[in-house]
């Protein structure tokens, strides 16, 4: 009878997908990021995305990424519309978003991302130069996508062109270059 080989290699871990968490204010920011994530993180990711509501409520989603994070999610990203283009104003927000992880000891997993101003002009970003200085995105948006925009995010977003949104959106760009440090070299865009 023969014996089976013993292995003297390390021992395999399986392998366990890779696990994101991202918190959103509204249902666009959910269907943007259902659509998009995928795109970039590549379709073996977990992502998992929690509609917080209005922006005050950020304040308290310190919980909610512990959770998360207890449940081995790798990262927790925070998309946060920030309704102006004025810098000093964006970073003041993030800075209260990140310090309010810091006290909890949750800042190296938590992501703040800010849509500046907010998340359609990430997707304006398809159709015109600086997006981001628009006054009035969602309006703007409609006049190259159509009317009822809040009902399209979704396709508009697997339909996003990623690397001229990247080009012509700042914050867009720092949002991508933040997951594509969980994406596998391979992930299809």
């Amino acid at each position: 009878m023969v014996k089976p080989p013993v292995s003297q290699g390390k021992r395999r871990e399986p392998i366990v997908p890779l696990k994101l968490a991202f918190l959103v204010e509204g249902d666009a920011e959910k269907d943007f990021v259902e659509a998009l994530a995928p795109r970039i993180l590549g379709s073996a990711a977990h992502v998992h995305v929690v509609r917080v509501g209005a922006k005050a409520a950020f304040s308290t989603t310190f919980s909610e990424a512990a959770q998360f994070l207890e449940a081995g999610y790798a990262q927790i990203f925070l998309i946060v519309d920030a309704d102006t283009e004025i810098r000093t104003e964006i970073h003041l927000q993030k800075q209260r978003l990140v310090d309010m992880f810091r006290r909890y000891g949750l800042a190296d997993r938590v992501r703040v991302c800010m849509a500046v101003p907010m998340i359609e002009a990430w997707l304006l970003a398809a159709y015109r130069e600086a997006p981001e200085r628009s006054t009035h995105p969602k309006r703007d948006l409609a006049r190259f996508a159509g009317a009822d925009t809040g009902a399209k995010i979704r396709a508009l977003a697997a339909a996003l062109p990623i690397d001229v949104a990247r080009r012509r959106a700042k914050s867009f760009d720092e949002f991508v270059t933040a997951l594509e440090a969980f994406a596998p070299a391979k992930a299809r865009r």
